[in-house]
């Protein structure tokens, strides 16, 4: 029997819940007291990427690093790093070379405004970054504030129907982030009743999102092929929300039968002129996948975000303090309701000045002392 790869991803959007990050996978920034700045990507490369030439870029998930990328690779478990690119006979002499493998790319930047722009670079039109640096020198001590925000690119072309039209926004936020906590208070059986109703809503918007590109494929590459239409194309595509919104939309499948989506665009439209259009499953098949590639990178992306900072952190916001470093939880489809933001308080002690401070002291000291001995 044929596996729906579409119905796995509906079923991957019903789990995000319980899914975890990949702990192997993170991208590590480092900021520096003067304002330069380091990223480093760590991921599972697969063997075209762990052998690629230094001068060739490699993929990771639908993002790009070009060769202005410092490239290294580890076995997990070792610190030590090895200059790329991989030789056959290393990659052959490691057992379970896929799961064991960590390619590392890394790249230094005068500024994160830099930083963030090169990220959008790699990561193409799959999210886009934004980052910022402040200062506020309050003579003992500096305060660095550095601001991260992550958003989809593409979000209303990918995501054609609205996710307000299914749920709330904090339903929406809860079930993609896990923020704002509705299950809290909440029996077992009352959670699950909950989380029921809003896989059902959840699942329901991405087969509309996907009716509504099988419309919008019809009308922009197939209409000539339509015998006897029963609208204009104009007509059709206008109608395209009223048809991705109808109920029967919510239980159609449409990498195993597409025929469903042709019945109800003949019960919809009283007519069978668009029926023939759905006879070459695979053909469909190809086209939604590609359209919905995006959708599969955000699944698959879930590097912990670890930050390091100048001086010690004073409020890493939703981050979770481990030593030096920040780490914060991430994954692709937190990105779906809404931006994904970051912001850390860090303080940097100005020794310097605490010794200015006592030498103005001592002086004013010896200046008192001086005058009062002199004038007795």
């Amino acid at each position: 029997m044929k596996t729906s790869r579409f119905y796995i991803i509906a079923v991957a959007t019903a789990l995000l819940m319980t899914s975890c990050s990949n702990g192997d996978e993170r991208m590590l920034t480092v900021i520096n007291e003067d304002g330069t700045c380091s990223r480093e990507m760590t991921f599972h490369p697969g063997k075209e990427n762990a052998m690629a030439p230094l001068g060739k870029p490699v993929d990771a998930d639908g993002m790009t690093f070009h060769s202005s990328w410092k490239r290294t690779w580890s076995v997990m478990g070792d610190s030590v790093r090895h200059a790329c690119p991989m030789t056959q006979q290393q990659w052959d002499s490691l057992q379970n070379v896929s799961g064991n493998i960590l390619m590392h790319t890394r790249q230094d930047y005068p500024s994160v405004s830099e930083m963030g722009d090169s990220l959008n670079r790699v990561a193409q039109e799959l999210f886009k970054d934004s980052a910022s640096l402040e200062k506020h020198f309050k003579w003992f001590y500096t305060d660095y504030v550095y601001k991260e925000t992550l958003s989809i690119a593409v979000k209303e072309s990918v995501f054609l129907i609205s996710l307000d039209r299914f749920v709330s926004a904090d339903t929406a936020s809860y079930w993609f982030t896990g923020e704002p906590n509705l299950a809290a208070g909440l029996t077992g059986a009352e959670q699950k009743a909950m989380l029921d109703d809003i896989e059902a809503k959840i699942v329901h918007w991405f087969m509309a999102c996907s009716m509504a590109h099988v419309c919008e494929i019809i009308a922009n590459e197939q209409y000539d092929e339509v015998k006897n239409p029963p609208v204009s194309k104009e007509q059709f595509e206008a109608l395209k929300d009223s048809i991705a919104m109808l109920p029967a939309v919510a239980n159609i499948d449409l990498f195993d039968n597409m025929n469903q989506v042709g019945r109800i665009l003949e019960d919809f439209f009283h007519s069978d002129a668009y029926t023939p259009l759905f006879k070459d499953e695979e053909v469909w098949n190809h086209r939604l996948e590609e359209t919905y590639k995006f959708y599969t990178y955000l699944l698959y992306m879930k590097p912990m975000l670890d930050y390091v900072m100048p001086g010690k952190v004073m409020d890493a916001g939703n981050g979770v303090v481990d030593g030096n470093v920040v780490h914060y939880k991430f994954s692709g489809e937190r990105l779906i309701p809404h931006p994904y933001s970051v912001t850390i308080t860090s303080r940097v002690t100005n020794l310097w000045a605490f010794v200015a401070t006592i030498l103005v002291i001592l002086l004013a000291i010896g200046s008192f002392a001086y005058k009062r001995k002199t004038s007795r």
